[in-house]
């Protein structure tokens, strides 16, 4: 059948059933294996924004575990941050409340600043002790003021050792 055709016209067919056999694979299997690999392609860069911005997540949180650990927890009503206080004390045998002073409440530069003081009695080892577990310890509020002071009672000829303690809270204002 195909004899009767050239040497020329046989090339210029078989040319032209290359190029629509092409356009035929690139329609049925390239195209489609293209549009999958830019997918695929899409689809990791998503993939790495979600690990990315989970890493930044864990970052953050950390940072805000940092910064609460520093500053006191956010979101503590007053009444409550000064009960917690309250309660560590009672914790310890070897120290006793002294005093309790009403909370301080002030606003400075967008943030409210509550403060509480409590004085404790006792031996200067189980003060430490207890400032020490405050400071470490203690993560309601945030201890930013320690002072020791030794009382006299001159009819007695005795002394007493306290610890004034200073707590802060920090909260935004609204």
């Amino acid at each position: 059948m195909f004899e009767n055709y050239s040497h020329k016209k046989k090339f210029i067919g078989l040319a032209v059933l290359l190029v629509l056999l092409f356009f035929a694979a690139n329609k049925r299997s390239f195209k489609v294996t293209k549009n999958a690999y830019v997918q695929m392609k899409e689809v990791k860069e998503k993939l790495e924004f979600m690990q990315n911005s989970n890493l930044d997540s864990k970052e953050l949180q950390r940072q805000m575990n940092l910064y609460d650990n520093l500053i006191g927890k956010q979101d503590i009503q007053p009444d409550v941050a000064q009960q917690s206080i309250l309660d560590f004390a009672t914790r310890y045998g070897d120290v006793e409340i002294d005093e309790l002073s009403e909370t301080h409440f002030s606003n400075e530069k967008g943030f409210d600043i509550i403060t509480n003081q409590l004085t404790l009695q006792g031996s200067y080892s189980a003060l430490s002790k207890v400032v020490y577990d405050y400071e470490k310890k203690f993560k309601i509020s945030s201890l930013i003021g320690v002072s020791y002071i030794k009382e006299k009672n001159y009819n007695r000829k005795k002394s007493k050792l306290k610890v004034l303690l200073i707590f802060q809270n920090y909260e935004k204002s609204i």
